[in-house]
């Protein structure tokens, strides 16, 4: 039997030496009946399915250098609140960073440095803000298909019931 499931389109290598958008099966959750022994395990399934499909559109739109790091997951949270700060028009300063995600300001300042020699940070002062290498190609459809995620996600977790449930860990499934 067929497992459904939502499609993440990637970006792939064409022949031409160009990249193509190509629809990739992602994570399946339809048909699957998460273990009762985790807690709302169904709604933390969408969720992780979520943050994946969202890392993973990130990387393939911001390409190799952005997704090499080996700390890559903070690497693209101090991304995230820098641009935050930026469309804020705050720039913000790497101690600032440091508190707020609870990072020590050593590994920000590594991780900022990193993104001000890819391009994709200028310092100002003594702080940081994007700079317009942020605005990729083809950044409509990007974040149509990011929000279309999301909207999916919430509609799912929609269908869960979470209020009738015990702390036994009674998923619902």
């Amino acid at each position: 039997m067929p497992v459904r499931g939502s499609q993440l389109h990637v970006s792939e290598p064409a022949s031409n030496g160009t990249r193509e958008e190509k629809p990739h099966e992602f994570v399946l959750v339809d048909d699957i009946r998460p273990p009762r022994r985790i807690e709302f395990a169904r709604e933390r399934m969408l969720l992780c399915r979520l943050y994946l499909g969202l890392i993973q559109s990130m990387n393939d739109d911001y390409g190799a250098d952005f997704a090499k790091h080996s700390d890559s997951a903070t690497f693209r949270t101090i991304g995230i609140y820098v641009f935050l700060r930026t469309v804020m028009c705050s720039p913000v300063r790497a101690s600032t960073i440091a508190q707020a995600l609870k990072i020590p300001r050593t590994i920000v300042l590594r991780r900022l440095n990193d993104m001000v020699k890819l391009g994709y940070i200028e310092r100002v002062g003594n702080a940081y803000r994007m700079t317009d290498k942020v605005n990729i190609p083809d950044l409509r459809s990007k974040l149509q298909r990011r929000m279309d995620m999301i909207l999916e996600t919430a509609r799912k977790l929609a269908e869960c019931d979470i209020s009738d449930r015990s702390a036994t860990g009674q998923d619902g499934a």
